[in-house]
């Protein structure tokens, strides 16, 4: 119930606020470890006049205003937040449980007032009853140490009917980026009747970009007393209007950003030296002797690559760091290393430098964990990103390495990584990551039944699932964390919940390092649903080999129609079946509907094959999301061909002896055997494909074809002629990626922009669009190798932009 009442107050606290402000600014004197009680600041003016709209009726409360004011300058941000509401029913008697938090290595809290008005009197409660300061970490639970003290205090005497009244300044100056402003806030999109209002003021001689969301309309910044100042009011807004199913970026309602970084690359060269520092090893460094023995255990690159994360991972313990300006400073490598605990940061430090002293070159990469949809649509900010990893370029392949995933040595990007910054002494751009297609599946269920004995006995059944990813990583953190008899239960529980048919005679699990998958078994037995009897044949639904159709896209009336949708990318499913049926008698044998499917609808690949031999029915069906989102067009054509999906349920059942039977083309082998491994990245949850390839119809292995065919492709761009024709003296052909290679091998392509300078030499690589990111690294690589003649025009050197597009298509 604490837990219960804790939540329901914080959620009246965000309604009653309004807004989301969030700043940082340059660093003054130190903090204060006590609440303040003071006047409200000079530069605050006075909150917004009420409203007179009538009040839903069964409102629990009613907004009279909710104000929140944002100073930004030399002594840092300080945000003004006053709101008043009238409490109607008791369920809002939770807002008298007022709390403000603060970090006093950074700024202060100050209160101005806390009353209740009733009738006409005003009750002064701070008079009577004072914040308490509790002593204690926020988020101790999410192994976070942020620094922030929180001051609370419970509103003696609040009943229904009153008014609430509260009015407090937080003040944050942040002492890492200290010489830079930013911020951002919002107003509720949801309907609410009361007066809301967003002011942001700051000195009229500061670079201060703004932007706003594209509903908010008609504001523009104002000089008032030498202060520029942006004000945004609502007086009872109904709710935003946002498209259902569409990506976050597309919804963004009643917001406002300013900022005075300039580009992203001023954020990357700002941020770069807070790791080029924390990751310097001192000469006696303990660090140095675990360096040491990596590379003279390991002489592979990439294995240096994943021991060294695995050191980090498994050696410091993942705690939240936000004390002394940790929110952005990453802490000192050999401070990590003496303390054996750290965050996404200290991690990163720590990486960088044992990969520096194994002489690979690393760089750390800022990232949104939620993958940072429409951050390019920002302004360049570092509250944008809430997580750094290391990208590591070694040879044609990129790597990337996450101190903080605990037994995940996969070095595959993160496949919700939407936009990324990388950390450059002289700026990084914002780069776009391809979305690529998932290659192994996140989720297979493997159901192996026996039920050769008979109809009337109890089939033996073999339960198995394989997990990638983040649920992988936390079902293995929770069962690591049990004793062996906890563990074995909690799995049994699993199975319980999913399978309650089944009675269990033998639980395990295992986890694969070097694959990163968890693997959950269970044996049992259990009474099958068999239909008919022996005088019309037995028939079964078979397990798993049954396909969802789509939902219907569709959106309200007033909602952005040509807004795209989203697809529940990255999730790639398999679900594998084998039925060891009852042998053949002299009146009946067995046949089976399952139609072939592979077919892709909104984004989605579907596939199913299955196969019947030697009395086995074996069935894979696989459901994988190949694109984060798709237009509204690919919906409305999802929706045309809906009538036509194939949603029947796969079936075995008896036929008469004496009928030919179905007369399906069967492969030489078995889609699968009894002994696959559903751990092998290889599992056959998908079309098998051949990893040879041809680019732009030439084979790879015929470099005149493919020198020819680019050289023709590049001459068409070239508008005002060369004293000699482009001529491509040097190349390298991009290899197929080993991560794509496998039953789920695909084509793609890649389209890169480029400069030949006067010399020859390639520059200015940067990918424009891929279909697939590892694609994208192997293009981006190798024509970095490429050289051509030098080029003049009119006997003057001379660079040429040109374009090309790699088109891969498997053989």
């Amino acid at each position: 119930m604490i837990a219960n009442d804790s939540k329901r107050t914080t959620s009246y606290r965000q309604i009653l606020a309004g807004a989301i402000a969030v700043a940082v600014a340059c660093p003054t004197n130190a903090g204060q470890n006590e609440v303040q009680y003071v006047e409200a600041p000079s530069w605050v003016v006075p909150v917004p006049a009420p409203t007179n709209s009538r009040t839903v009726d069964g409102a629990p409360f009613r907004v009279i205003h909710s104000d929140n004011q944002i100073h930004l300058g030399p002594d840092g941000l300080e945000a003004f937040q006053a709101y008043r509401v009238k409490i109607l029913r008791p369920e809002a008697l939770a807002a008298g449980n007022i709390s403000v938090s603060w970090s006093p290595d950074a700024g202060d809290a100050k209160i101005h007032y806390v009353r209740i008005v009733r009738d006409k009197e005003v009750i002064d409660v701070l008079k009577s009853t004072k914040f308490q300061v509790l002593q204690r970490e926020s988020f101790l639970e999410r192994a976070a140490l942020n620094g922030e003290l929180t001051a609370a205090i419970q509103s003696p005497g609040l009943q229904v009917g009153d008014e609430l009244e509260f009015a407090t300044t937080v003040r944050r100056k942040d002492p890492t980026l200290g010489d830079h402003l930013f911020a951002f806030a919002q107003l509720p999109v949801t309907g609410l009747s009361g007066a809301f209002r967003i002011r942001i003021v700051w000195p009229k001689t500061t670079d201060l970009r703004w932007r706003a969301s594209a509903d908010v309309a008609g504001i523009s910044p104002t000089t008032v007393n030498g202060q520029a100042e942006l004000v945004y009011e609502l007086r009872d807004p109904r709710s935003a209007v946002v498209a259902d199913g569409a990506p976050a970026r597309v919804n963004v309602r009643r917001f406002i950003e300013v900022s005075d970084f300039e580009t992203w690359a001023d954020v990357s060269r700002r941020t770069w030296p807070l790791f080029e520092k924390a990751s310097m090893l001192a000469p006696d460094s303990p660090i140095q002797k675990e360096i040491a023995r990596i590379a003279s255990t390991e002489t592979d690159s990439v294995k240096q690559i994943k021991a060294a994360l695995q050191l980090v991972q498994d050696r410091i313990r993942y705690v939240y760091i936000g004390l002394n300006g940790g929110n952005f400073m990453p802490a000192a490598a050999d401070e990590t290393w003496t303390r054996r605990f750290g965050d996404c940061k200290a991690k990163t430090a720590l990486l960088l430098a044992v990969l520096r002293g194994l002489g690979i070159r690393g760089e750390a990469v800022l990232v949104n964990s939620l993958g940072g949809d429409g951050i390019n649509e920002r302004l360049p900010t570092p509250f944008v990103f809430d997580h750094v990893l290391v990208r590591v370029n070694l040879g044609k392949q990129t790597y990337w390495l996450d101190g903080t995933r605990l037994g995940d040595r996969t070095l595959d990007p993160p496949l919700a990584l939407r936009w990324v910054l990388p950390l450059r002494s002289g700026g990084g751009d914002l780069e776009g990551v391809p979305a690529i297609r998932p290659r192994l599946p996140n989720d297979i269920s493997v159901m192996d039944v026996d039920s050769s004995r008979g109809f009337d006995q109890k089939a033996t059944i073999k339960l198995q699932q394989v997990l990638r990813g983040d649920r992988a990583l936390r079902t293995r953190a929770a069962l690591t964390a049990m004793s062996a008899e906890y563990a074995d239960q909690a799995v049994r529980a699993y199975w319980r919940q999913t399978y309650a048919w089944i009675e269990s005679d033998t639980a395990s699990w295992r986890y694969d390092d070097e694959r990163g998958t968890l693997l959950l078994a269970l044996t049992g037995r259990a009474k099958l649903d068999w239909t008919g009897d022996d005088a019309e044949g037995r028939g079964l639904d078979i397990f798993g080999a049954g396909f969802t159709p789509p939902v219907e896209y569709h959106r309200p009336k007033g909602q952005d129609q040509s807004a795209p949708w989203m697809t529940q990318y990255p999730a790639y499913r398999c679900w594998v079946t084998a039925i060891h049926l009852p042998a053949d008698s002299a009146n009946w044998k067995w046949d089976y509907f399952s139609d072939a499917v592979d077919t892709h609808m909104g984004g989605v690949h579907y596939w199913r094959v299955a196969d019947l031999r030697d009395g086995v029915m074996r069935t894979i069906m696989s459901r994988r999301a190949e694109v984060p989102e798709i237009t509204a067009a690919q919906a409305e054509e999802v929706n045309k061909r809906l009538p036509t999906f194939n949603n029947k349920i796969s079936r075995v059942y008896q036929i008469d002896s004496k009928l030919n039977g179905s007369q399906r083309a069967r492969k030489p082998l078995a889609p699968f055997q009894a002994d696959t491994d559903w751990t092998s990245p290889d599992a056959p949850c998908g079309p098998v494909t051949s990893p040879d390839y041809t680019i732009d119809g030439a084979h790879v292995s015929d470099e005149e074809a493919q020198r020819a065919a680019i050289e023709r492709a590049l001459a068409t761009q070239i508008k005002q002629p060369l004293d000699k024709p482009l001529r491509l003296i040097a190349f390298d052909l991009p290899p197929y990626p080993n991560e794509l290679r496998g039953p789920n091998a695909q084509g793609g392509h890649v389209l890169v922009q480029f400069t030949v300078g006067s010399d020859g030499q390639v520059k200015d690589a940067s990918i424009v669009g891929s279909s697939d990111r590892y694609l994208a690294g192997v293009v981006r690589v190798s024509l970095l190798n490429w050289r051509f003649e030098p080029i003049s025009r009119d006997g003057k050197p001379v660079d040429v932009p040109l374009k090309y597009e790699f088109v891969f298509r498997l053989r």
